[in-house]
């Protein structure tokens, strides 16, 4: 009796459990996101793409930006991981955690946009199907920039719903911050300009829906804030288009490739690479995941429903629009699109949790099922990614170069190291950065990724004319050896990592 008197006192707010306990479980739940995917990165090689990273990070600001111009990505990424070792170090720890934390961060801001659009309870149904995601996990660790578009698409989003929910001088101020998050986003990775086109398209939805003025909103003030940001690096952008560095990894968007969107996110394969068994389990996922959608949006209310279908636009815009683009020019590598995978698992969770609505279990028996099945299923990709790491998908490889410089420290100098192309020795230079590391290339003058060698004086022909006065040779390579080295030199053992290959050559 009291405290139902209580209750009803304008001073008394009655809140639920989910309420009262969301930002500490939220912060939990990071946690566990940032620890497994920490502890999954530590045992991984550094392989190209990051040892690239590093590489540039270790150049002068100036050099630093240049480098990044005549290659695929903008630099941010690369200046605040330069600011980052500046201040914790060049270990992999110490690199990796950079990532880690701004995935950390963007679980953070997921379950905060999620109650503030549908409530702290659907948040916290939604929550495991992030930090459990084994593809947001993957490139948590990765030394790239992946992570950090991961936070900033997310960021973004929560802002613009809050503008959108904000008035007066709170609401310029919010518009304010999500232009300068668009522009920072496209300074971090290009592919977040997929996002963009997708809030945009979002916001026009909107203002069709409700009879605003498009001309008027204050949101497209904030875009035109944005590109204004953008205007001192679009003419490298446009130089970027055509340079050539993307190179041959990137592919159309397929049917097999739309396929294998949703099965890197639950079980961490390519499609191409499904076997019968977890066939049938990434056709469930687009079944369930298809029939929990059709029953959210069909029990969502009208005042949440505008947030339900942007979750919907945060992952079916950027691939519909990437896929357009596959008609003129391939676009598409799996890891590009890692930025929007926090917002198709935000959307399976939320439809799971609208579509069961508090029902118990025995009043929805198949639906809670149904969720377990899915939330085991992206289990089941989360021990799939422990075990196989950061394989790469490109070249059919699984990275080995830790294990492979292990065996040739320490340099001194009586010993050389011969890499077979500059791709190895850029691999080669973070565990090995005491050596003088050879490199073989048909042209000096290089560019894209390759651009921190070109014009090297450790470049060398074939055959290897001169390197130094070393009486210990180690030549690495990937495939089957094309070099023709020194004849003073005999060879004395080989070893093999996986692909990569090392042969050890002894002067007579």
């Amino acid at each position: 009796m009291i405290s139902r008197l209580l209750a009803r006192l304008p001073f008394i707010k009655k809140t639920s459990w989910a309420e009262r306990h969301f930002i500490g479980v939220l912060v939990i739940g990071s946690l566990v996101a940032a620890t497994m995917s920490l502890l999954i990165g530590l045992h991984q090689s550094v392989w190209f793409d990051e040892a690239y990273s590093i590489l540039l990070a270790k150049q002068p600001l100036d050099r630093l930006v240049y480098l990044a111009s005549v290659d695929t990505h903008p630099p941010l990424y690369y200046i605040l991981l330069k600011g980052w070792a500046a201040l914790f170090g060049w270990g992999e720890l110490a690199l990796r955690s950079l990532s880690v934390l701004a995935m950390s961060a963007a679980v953070i801001f997921a379950g905060l946009f999620v109650r503030r659009t549908f409530g702290a309870r659907v948040a916290l149904v939604a929550l495991p199907f992030v930090v459990f995601a084994p593809f947001i996990l993957r490139y948590g660790f990765e030394i790239r920039m992946y992570a950090l578009a991961s936070l900033i698409g997310i960021a973004a989003t929560y802002v613009l719903v809050r503008a959108m929910q904000a008035t007066g001088k709170k609401q310029w101020l919010l518009y304010g911050l999500y232009a300068v998050l668009v522009a920072a986003g496209v300074y971090t990775l290009y592919y977040l300009a997929l996002l963009w086109i997708a809030h945009f398209v979002w916001l026009i939805s909107m203002s069709l829906k409700t009879k605003r003025s498009i001309i008027k909103s204050r949101w497209l003030l904030a875009y035109v804030g944005s590109v204004v940001l953008f205007l001192p690096w679009l003419p490298t952008f446009l130089a970027q288009v055509n340079n050539g560095a993307l190179a041959a990894i990137s592919q159309p968007l397929t049917l097999i490739n739309l396929l294998g969107i949703v099965s890197f996110n639950f079980v961490y394969q390519p499609a191409w690479q499904l076997g019968a068994v977890v066939s049938l389990l990434v056709v469930f996922v687009i079944v369930a995941v298809t029939y929990f959608a059709v029953k959210a949006y069909k029990t969502v209310s009208a005042a949440q429903r505008p947030y339900l279908v942007l979750l919907a636009a945060y992952l079916a815009v950027p691939v519909a629009v990437l896929t357009l683009v596959s008609l003129n020019r391939p676009m598409y590598v799996e890891r590009y699109l890692a930025h929007i995978a926090i917002g198709g698992m935000l959307f399976v969770g939320v439809t799971i949790a609208l579509a069961i609505n508090k029902k118990s279990f025995r009043q929805a028996k198949k639906m809670w099922i149904i969720a377990g099945l899915l939330f085991a299923t992206l289990l089941v990709g989360t021990v799939h990614l422990a075990q196989v790491g950061n394989y790469n998908f490109q070249r059919m490889q699984t990275p080995t170069i830790e294990q492979t410089a292990a065996a040739i420290a320490p340099c001194d100098d009586q010993t050389s190291v011969v890499a077979a192309d500059p791709y190895v020795a850029i691999e080669l230079m973070y565990y090995l950065p005491d050596c003088q590391i050879y490199f073989y290339s048909e042209t000096v003058a290089l560019g894209g990724g390759y651009a921190p060698l070109s014009n090297s004086p450790l470049h060398v022909t074939n055959p290897v004319g001169s390197i130094g006065a070393a009486d210990t040779l180690f030549y690495i390579y990937y495939g089957e050896p094309k070099l023709v080295l020194p004849t003073d030199f005999r060879s004395v053992s080989q070893q093999s990592f996986e692909a990569l290959h090392i042969q050890k050559f002894s002067a007579e």
